[in-house]
């Protein structure tokens, strides 16, 4: 095991001793270190020079209104008094406010008045996000409404430019604003799907991403179309490969690695995809702990493939206020509609019914 100490040269030495043939980050936060140490070996990777475009959601913004892509309106600032002057200069009335550089709905804001974004920014600024961030600038950005979807990608470089292959759509269904309910994944060969396909090749484009995976965000609004939410060079997180590639044939991690090594983006797919694939997020109103009976009824349900999380009897979870406070994500996978919703119902009902039941003393 190699561990980054701080020194760039001592990993890249570390792992020039040790074969390494190729680097993937694993999650956000390790992109611009991942794409420094493939630079610096000769390996495959994006450019570490555009590395700020893949991380910070300004200079994404940024990158997409000079590729002339529609993006959310973003202003990167450090400053209140820019915030509120831009905002108020602006012809819509609501605003997101969030970290440059975070991830999730970490510290993501919804906010309609200059009262709002105060009291936002004093929460948020120059405080430590989830990522490891400072939070010394932030993202004001106008407020998208419309349908959220994801789109996971690998691309490689092919004839000189990126070739991008898309490996999974999925419509992102939730609870109010930050609470995560389910993902349902799409059929390639829809329409809607490859308009997302087409927009999000772009997006990959502009943001120099031409090497490895994407995890990206695009929220769809009426009568304007794709907007970008947020485009992560990383493979998705909270993703359990065993059952991705049992139900539709490969997955993202295994993809993405494929592609670095290979140089082709093609996905690996063997065996039967699923017609129904459905991710289900966890939602426990209270804090608690997993109950044991009602854990083991949940698993065994007809359409569960697989899960991500700590679930196991007695582990305690948190009241889930968003995405890093779910207990778990639940994989289920069926040839009919009917059979996911049947279990998605009983999933939530044994949720009601004291999965989180026994109290954390």
């Amino acid at each position: 095991m190699v561990v980054h100490d701080g020194s760039l040269g001592a990993t890249a030495d570390a792992l020039r001793d040790r074969g390494v043939r190729a680097i993937v980050a694993g999650t956000e936060i390790g992109v611009p270190l991942a794409e420094q140490l493939a630079h610096r070996l000769g390996l495959p990777g994006n450019h570490p020079r555009f590395s700020p475009r893949r991380r910070d959601k300004g200079a994404m913004a940024a990158a997409l209104v000079k590729a002339g892509i529609d993006g959310p309106r973003s202003l990167a600032t450090g400053r209140l008094t820019e915030a509120l002057s831009w905002a108020g200069m602006q012809d819509w009335p609501d605003f997101v406010l969030k970290p440059g550089d975070s991830a999730g709905s970490d510290g993501v804001h919804f906010c309609s008045s200059p009262d709002e974004i105060r009291a936002a920014w004093k929460i948020l600024h120059q405080i430590p996000n989830a990522m490891g961030g400072s939070n010394s600038h932030l993202i004001l950005q106008e407020r998208l409404r419309g349908t959220q979807y994801v789109v996971n990608s690998v691309s490689a470089p092919a004839g000189g430019r990126a070739r991008h292959t898309f490996t999974e759509f999925w419509v992102d269904r939730r609870v109010g604003t930050h609470l995560y309910d389910r993902m349902d994944l799409l059929q390639p060969t829809q329409m809607l799907p490859r308009l997302l396909a087409r927009y999000t090749a772009r997006v990959l484009d502009a943001l120099g991403i031409s090497v490895g995976p994407a995890h990206t965000e695009v929220m769809y609004v009426p009568g304007r179309g794709p907007v970008l939410i947020e485009c992560d060079a990383c493979p998705e997180g909270s993703y359990d490969p065993a059952a991705m590639r049992e139900v539709t044939g490969s997955d993202h991690i295994r993809d993405a690695v494929h592609a670095v090594i290979t140089g082709t983006p093609d996905r690996l797919g063997a065996g039967r995809r699923r017609d129904f694939v459905t991710k289900v997020s966890l939602i426990a109103t209270r804090d608690g702990a997993l109950d044991e009976d009602r854990l083991r009824t949940l698993l065994a349900l007809p359409t569960v493939r697989g899960y991500v999380g700590a679930l196991a009897p007695g582990v305690a979870v948190s009241r889930t206020v968003d995405v890093l406070t779910s207990p778990g994500r639940v994989v289920l996978a069926a040839d009919y509609a009917e059979d996911i919703n049947e279990d998605y119902a009983a999933i939530r009902g044994l949720e009601a019914s004291g999965l989180y039941g026994r109290t954390v003393r």
